[in-house]
C-alpha cells in the first residue's frame, strides 16, 4: 500500500520537477505560470497543517508516509528519496519522529533541499524517560529505546500547532510563494485552532478531574494532558518511540495500578498492534481497550481526515472512554 501510493506521487513529483528546471527555477513562481511548488510533509498531520498554510492551493502539498502508516517505523523507498529530492519543501516533525526517515532527509537537505522541522520551533515537552533509562541501565535491561530528550508528538496540542505556522510559512515563502498571501493564510488557520481549542477545553470540562487519567500504549499523549490537565499514569510501552519494547515488569506494575485507580480504559493505536495492550486488559479484567489514531489522520473522507476533525474526534474518544 505504501509504495503504490508514493509512486503515483512520485510520478507527479517528477513531472513539476521537469517543468520547473533548476531549482532557481523550481523556487520562482512567476505571475504568468499555474506552476506551484511541489510540497511535502512526513506525516499526513503536518501534510494538513501545511495546506492550511498554503491555503487556496498556494502550493501541491503531499506526504511520504500515507494514511495509517507508523512514522516512528517507516522506511523510505528509492521513489522516497527521488520525490524528496524533487519537492521545493519538506515539512517534517523532527524530535526523533521520523526515525527510519532521518538519513534521507538529512542527505536530500544536504543536497539543498529545503526543510522545516517543526519540532525545533516550539518549547517541546521532556520524554520523561530519563528515570526508566536509569533504572534499564542499572539492571543490565536494554529492551527501552533511547528515543532522546524531548517527545516529539507536539500534534496533540493545537496551541503548540498554532505557534509552527510562521515556521513553516516561511519555508513557502522561500520556495516562491507570495508572502501577503501567506500571511493571511496563517492568520485564518491559526483563529481556526485558537477556536479548536476552545471547544475542546469545553469537551473535557464534563469530565472530573479525578477521571483525567491515561493509560496508553506508548508515550503519544503527553502533550494532550499536558494541555488539558491530564495525568499519563503509565504506557505498555514507557517510551516515545513506538519501535521501544515492553518489559514484563513495567506491565506487572501497569496492572497493579489500573486495579488500584479503577481506570476503565486503555488506549491503544491504529498504528501499532494492541497484542500487548490485550494482553494487559485481559490481566487486569474490566478495562477496556480504545484504539486512537495517534500519528496519522483517517484516509480521505473519512471524518479524520483533516486535523481539526481528527483532534476533535480523537479528544471525544478520550473523554467518553472515561467518562
Amino acid at each position: 500500500m505504501n509504495r503504490m501510493y508514493i509512486s503515483t506521487f512520485a510520478a507527479a513529483a517528477v513531472l513539476v520537477s521537469s517543468a520547473c528546471g533548476s531549482d532557481t527555477d523550481r523556487d520562482a513562481v512567476g505571475s504568468d505560470s499555474e506552476t506551484v511548488p511541489s510540497v511535502i510533509a512526513t506525516t499526513t498531520i503536518w501534510a494538513d497543517v501545511t495546506r492550511g498554510v498554503a491555503c487556496d492551493g498556494l502550493a501541491e502539498v503531499d506526504t511520504i508516509i500515507p494514511p495509517g502508516g507508523d512514522p516512528h517505523s517507516f522506511e523510505p523507498s528509492l521513489q522516497d528519496r527521488e520525490a524528496l529530492s524533487d519537492a521545493a519543501l519538506i515539512v517534517a516533525n523532527g524530535l526523533g519522529l521520523e526515525e527510519s526517515l532521518e538519513d534521507t532527509i538529512d542527505a536530500v537537505e544536504s543536497e539543498g533541499v529545503r526543510v522545516v522541522s517543526v519540532g525545533q520551533t516550539i518549547d517541546p515537552l521532556p520524554a520523561d524517560d530519563s528515570d526508566r533509562d536509569e533504572d534499564n541501565d542499572e539492571s543490565g535491561d536494554e529492551d527501552h529505546d533511547d528515543h532522546g530528550s524531548e517527545d516529539p508528538h507536539i500534534w496533540f496540542d493545537p496551541t503548540r500547532v498554532a505557534a509552527t505556522l510562521p515556521a513553516i510559512a516561511d519555508g513557502l515563502a522561500a520556495a516562491g510563494i507570495d508572502r501577503a498571501a501567506l500571511d493571511a493564510c496563517v492568520a485564518d488557520y491559526t483563529d481556526r485552532l485558537e477556536r479548536l481549542d476552545t471547544e475542546l477545553q469545553d469537551t473535557v470540562s464534563v469530565l472530573p478531574i479525578e477521571r483525567r487519567l491515561l493509560i496508553t500504549n506508548h508515550d503519544s499523549l503527553s502533550y494532550f494532558a499536558d494541555r488539558y490537565d491530564f495525568e499519563v499514569l503509565g504506557s505498555v510501552i514507557p517510551s516515545p518511540s513506538s519501535l521501544a519494547a515492553t518489559n514484563p515488569g513495567d506491565l506487572e506494575e501497569l496492572a497493579t495500578l489500573i486495579a488500584d485507580t479503577d481506570v476503565p480504559a486503555i488506549f491503544a493505536e491504529t498504528q501499532h498492534s494492541s497484542d500487548d495492550t490485550d494482553a494487559l486488559a485481559e490481566r487486569v479484567g474490566d478495562v477496556e481497550v480504545i484504539t486512537l489514531q495517534t500519528g496519522t489522520l483517517g484516509e480521505p473522507g473519512s471524518d479524520t481526515d483533516n486535523y481539526v476533525d481528527w483532534l476533535t474526534v480523537t479528544t471525544g474518544t478520550i473523554v467518553d472512554a472515561l467518562g
